[in-house]
């Protein structure tokens, strides 16, 4: 059974959640061929706020039960248990995972039901804006896909298998 999780942070990335999905020794015709099995679908998240954390590359979404508050991100359908699982292992104990319904971006009445990482690391992370993807990609992301401990929780499950 399939299921599916709203990202809001670097897993938007296609880079990122290529490399923990498909993980780092995947060939390109065995990444296509699971990308191929994935929908991703621009989305929002209510009730919700996203902020960026002090001293760290990604963010943290809190729920805030207050309708104005809002996520823009991207719900990925189709995820198998195994994918969940690398998911869990890159998120770590800084998250928690629980269930959703997000909004498609260009059809609000379209509810999905889908999982997402709530931070749960305490509120004195939280900086008083939020994160931005763009900033992430131009001057972090090849950082992250070069360095090895950002994935290293993932690629254990690659060794221990």
């Amino acid at each position: 059974m399939s299921s599916a999780a709203f990202f809001y942070g670097t897993l938007m990335s296609p880079d990122v959640h290529t490399r923990v999905i498909c993980g780092l020794s995947s060939s390109e015709t065995a990444k296509q061929r699971k990308l191929e099995t994935l929908v991703f679908r621009p989305a929002i998240l209510k009730g919700h706020r996203r902020y960026a954390l002090k001293g760290l590359d990604y963010p943290g979404v809190i729920r805030t039960d207050k309708e104005e508050d809002q996520v823009l991100g991207v719900v990925c359908e189709g995820l198998l248990p195994g994918d969940v699982k690398r998911l869990d292992a890159f998120e770590g104990d800084e998250y928690e995972r629980r269930p959703a319904t997000v909004h498609i971006a260009d059809n609000e009445d379209i509810q999905v039901d889908c999982q997402v990482y709530i931070w749960t690391a305490g509120n004195h992370h939280l900086e008083a804006h939020d994160w931005e993807l763009e900033g992430f990609i131009k001057s972090k992301q090849a950082l992250w896909l070069n360095d090895r401990c950002e994935f290293y929780m993932v690629d254990k499950l690659d060794t221990s298998a």
